[in-house]
């Protein structure tokens, strides 16, 4: 079991306890992804009870992956930043300058949640589509799933721009901005179809 995995075992409780904790880690980015997770796993249930709506059962099965995708990378992101941790603490590699190992580990740490970003955008499209085309009573859940998938695209917006620099040109900070964009778009298309 990896150090990240560990923490997808807990209840949710025990979570909450292992991210008020005064350790750094599992981390922001575990809270992000597991936000986007939650909101792909309103979106299945939504669309399985949508047994009038013929492309239902493909959604709940396309969220429901989504779903453990964004739990895999959870744990990676958790792994991910505590390299970064060590990296920044002074950790040295053979054949290798602090720096370099200090660029690499935070480039990784920008990369994960980039990642989570854009299962939060897919997840926001997904959950828009049910809510305009699943059943009716599901569709407050739909833009609640959205929300909680919009909250994730920006957490992990934040940490990649951090872990990248604030200031930095990198193409990886401009498309976690599109990222968030994206998903707020859905979002807005799921209130809308709320009413």
């Amino acid at each position: 079991m990896s150090a990240g995995s560990r923490y997808l075992d807990l209840t949710v409780d025990e979570l909450l306890t292992e991210l008020a904790s005064p350790s750094p880690v599992p981390g922001a980015g575990f809270a992000a992804a597991v936000s986007v997770s939650m909101g792909a796993a309103i979106v299945t249930m939504a669309a399985r009870l949508s047994s009038e709506w013929p492309e239902g059962r493909g959604s709940a099965a396309q969220a429901e992956t989504l779903r453990k995708r964004v739990m895999e990378l959870a744990s990676r992101n958790t792994e991910a930043y505590a390299e970064a941790l060590a990296a920044l603490a002074g950790k040295e590699e053979k054949y290798r300058t602090r720096d370099e190992t200090m660029a690499d580990a935070l480039a990784v740490a920008a990369d994960v949640p980039l990642e989570i970003g854009d299962a939060a955008t897919t997840v926001a499209a997904l959950a828009a589509e049910v809510a305009e085309h699943g059943e009716p009573r599901f569709r407050a859940d739909c833009a609640v799933a959205a929300s909680l998938a919009v909250a994730g695209a920006r957490a992990a917006a934040t940490l990649v721009e951090v872990n990248l620099g604030t200031t930095s040109e990198d193409a990886r900070v401009k498309k976690a901005g599109e990222q968030i964009e994206d998903a707020a778009a859905s979002l807005e298309q799921a209130l809308a179809a709320v009413g």
